[in-house]
């Protein structure tokens, strides 16, 4: 299950795990599994955003997204991630 604190370790390192591993702060403690799901989640919800997915595709996203996070919020700093990147997807 992603939490908030998890979410907020993610987006301090910008989605980027070898300068998390490389700053090697043991009190911003992840486990790989939850940073997984979070790329994951990321991943196919940019794509759902971008329509590129199936109907099926994006209900198993958003059934995923409801499944793997503890709470609204923690889903709601996924999609402002999702957002941005939508966001600068579309500028380039």
């Amino acid at each position: 299950m992603v939490s908030a604190a998890q979410v907020a370790i993610y987006t301090t390192h910008n989605g980027d795990i070898d300068l998390y591993q490389h700053q090697g702060s043991p009190q911003l403690a992840i486990l790989g599994d939850s940073w997984k799901t979070i790329e994951d989640l990321r991943r196919r919800l940019f794509l759902v955003a971008l329509g590129r997915g199936s109907a099926t595709f994006a209900h198993s996203a958003e059934a995923d997204l409801l499944a793997w996070t503890s709470d609204e919020d923690v889903r709601r700093r996924i999609r402002a991630m999702v957002e941005i990147d939508v966001k600068a997807q579309l500028k380039s």
